[in-house]
């Protein structure tokens, strides 16, 4: 049976824990976030070009960045498709698989799926298509949904965990020495003893999701987890071979607000994880930036032409659209401090993850700086 193999990048996020940088017409992962200068999209589709190429990689986004990203990604026009509305990664993903199965028109189990997502920071691509490939070839050789879990290398709360069985015996040795073993279950975010203690037992790995899995098994235990994702997908499938677009936004609209996690992965009867030890970062935060960029010697992030004195381990980024302001910080520690064009925010590196609040304070106010 000859297989063919897509990749799924999933790229619709709005990205608002990076404001003021991410706004809704140039969302994170239409921005150089790492040290490279491409864009995170950018960087995701030329990451996994050596196992699936450009011409057979999915972009599913919204349809306000939906021009921009084709322009950004350097995959097929055609390849970059909206989706109506917002409703999780389980609808994103249900959504991708009815235009898949419409493209090809060949059976669910030829069609093999990688899933990434456009906000990772990886820093060993050889490494990483070795992970994808093992995955690849495990979940092609059973009916199992697999996930890529990365080797923690401290307590992170912000992450979900993936828990391996006891002594568990990898299902799945890649030539390349990956190890693919089964899942016990999933944890969501721990708090900081939890997380000190997962880390410890050295069961426990970071779930990056990253997702692998024939179209059918997909089908099949979706049919299982989510009848009403499932009966989405087909109904989609037919329509867009009908080029019924009014029937597939009909159907997509009416899907539950809800996430790949909890809609299947925690409900699947068969999941097993590819381990991936190379450098990792879900780039979800401004604390994420610390992690990416080099510092200088008082373990500062500078970016652009601010003058920082006096300052440690703080964060302080300007824009090329802020190059009529001078940007300054003198005897602080720990901040962050982002200056663009026309927004400034100033925080402890310790509330990075509370932007949003900002951005919904905004929101309230109808401010147009989103």
């Amino acid at each position: 049976m000859e297989r063919i193999r897509v990749a799924v990048v999933m790229a619709g996020g709005s990205g608002e824990r990076f404001w003021p940088l991410s706004r809704r017409s140039t969302p994170k992962q239409l921005l150089p976030l790492t040290e490279t200068g491409q864009t995170l999209l950018q960087e995701s589709v030329e990451r996994v070009a050596s196992v699936i190429p450009p011409e057979r990689v999915f972009i599913i986004t919204s349809a306000q960045i939906r021009d921009a990203a084709a322009a950004a990604c350097g995959v097929p026009d055609g390849n970059v498709l909206a989706e109506p509305c917002k409703r999780n990664t389980a609808g994103c993903l249900a959504f991708a698989a009815a235009h898949i199965l419409a493209r090809f028109d060949v059976p669910a189990e030829q069609i093999t799926m990688t899933v990434l997502t456009a906000d990772h920071r990886i820093g060993d691509a050889g490494a990483f298509c070795d992970c994808v490939r093992a995955a690849l070839e495990t979940v092609e050789s059973q009916p199992a949904l697999g996930v890529v879990g990365i080797a923690p290398t401290r307590p992170e709360t912000g992450y979900g965990y993936i828990e391996l069985p006891e002594a568990a015996a990898p299902v799945f040795v890649s030539p390349e020495g990956v190890g693919v073993y089964p899942v016990l279950r999933f944890h969501e975010k721990p708090d900081v003893k939890t997380a000190a203690e997962f880390v410890e037992s050295g069961r426990y790995l970071w779930n990056s999701g990253m997702f692998f899995w024939t179209l059918s098994t997909f089908l099949a235990e979706l049919g299982q987890a989510s009848p009403d994702h499932a009966a989405a997908v087909a109904t989609m499938t037919d329509a867009l071979r009908k080029n019924d677009t009014a029937r597939v936004e009909a159907a997509f609209t009416a899907l539950s607000n809800i996430s790949i996690d909890y809609a299947l992965m925690e409900k699947a009867r068969n999941i097993v994880m590819a381990r991936g030890d190379f450098e990792w970062e879900d780039i979800g935060s401004w604390e994420a930036v610390s992690r990416i960029f080099s510092h200088d010697a008082n373990g500062n992030v500078v970016n652009g032409d601010a003058v920082v004195l006096d300052t440690r381990d703080s964060i302080v980024f300007k824009t090329p659209g802020a190059a009529d302001i001078a940007v300054a910080a003198l005897g602080v520690d720990n901040l962050v401090v982002v200056v663009t064009g026309d927004a400034v925010l100033v925080m402890p590196r310790d509330r990075a993850q509370d932007v949003r609040k900002i951005v919904e304070e905004l929101r309230g106010r109808g401010s147009d700086r989103l």
